[in-house]
């Protein structure tokens, strides 16, 4: 083709058509042009093509994810509600006689107060594409907001629930060690060497300390943070949801 065009603007010079022959190249240049322009705007249907397959494949996972994360919120504020629970009848139990006192369990409730509670959100999608710098694929704003809440959020819940283990176990449990027996608390767990105490404790001058009283007030203060901020988070996750809903079944 080029060949086909060379030919052309040579017989035209040899023959004494200037005028003709600058007509030609200008159309040729126009051509040239129009033929650049279309395989810039292939190129570019290309590559929005693989952007819109890639942000659809994102929000499908970040979907997913966020689904998964709900489920796994809510059996951990199930817990930590129980535990709040526990520790709200322990203080009610503060100040009253010896009888009434050990009418109830008392290692079995001290157990689920300081019960293992944690858990782990399924955020690889949402590491990846912050950390891959992938965020400018999500061309909708409402997810983009969402996901930097998310993070700001993630930061305060994870401070919290640090306050709350730090507490327990820096002042809450060193505090109870001559005062409780863990070993009888370990019996709700059936492990092996958990079992009746035998220098048998008395929980009795405990639940009359105003020490006591206002150890367990900190603690459910504390706990009732974490719980806020789970809540919050669980408000958060419905609207991610919601917000990738639509893409990820398009």
């Amino acid at each position: 083709m080029i060949k086909f065009f060379r030919k052309i603007r040579q017989n035209m010079l040899s023959e004494g058509k200037t005028t003709k022959y600058f007509k030609y190249a200008i159309g040729e240049i126009i051509l040239v042009m129009i033929g650049i322009l279309l395989a810039l705007q292939v190129n570019n249907w290309n590559q929005n093509r693989i952007e819109q397959k890639e942000e659809k494949e994102v929000i499908a996972k970040l979907h997913a994810d966020f689904k998964e994360n709900k489920k796994v919120l809510k059996d951990f504020l199930t817990e930590i509600k129980s535990q709040a629970n526990t520790e709200k009848k322990l203080m009610s139990l503060i100040g009253v006689s010896k009888e009434e006192l050990y009418k109830h369990n008392l290692d079995s409730l001290f157990y689920v107060v300081f019960s293992a509670s944690e858990f782990a959100f399924a955020d690889n999608t949402i590491k990846n594409i912050m950390q891959s710098g992938k965020l400018n694929l999500l061309k909708k704003d409402t997810i983009t907001d969402l996901l930097y809440k998310w993070n700001t959020l993630s930061e305060i819940r994870k401070t919290r629930m640090g306050k709350l283990d730090a507490w327990a176990n820096e002042q809450f449990i060193p505090y109870l060690l001559d005062k409780v027996s863990f070993k009888q608390m370990d019996m709700n767990s059936n492990y092996s060497w958990s079992g009746k105490s035998k220098v048998k404790p008395d929980y009795y001058p405990l639940f009359q300390e105003i020490e006591f009283e206002n150890y367990l007030d900190n603690h459910l203060w504390f706990n009732q943070q974490v719980i806020e901020r789970c809540e919050e988070t669980d408000k958060l996750i419905d609207q991610i949801i919601d917000a990738t809903k639509q893409k990820a079944n398009d």
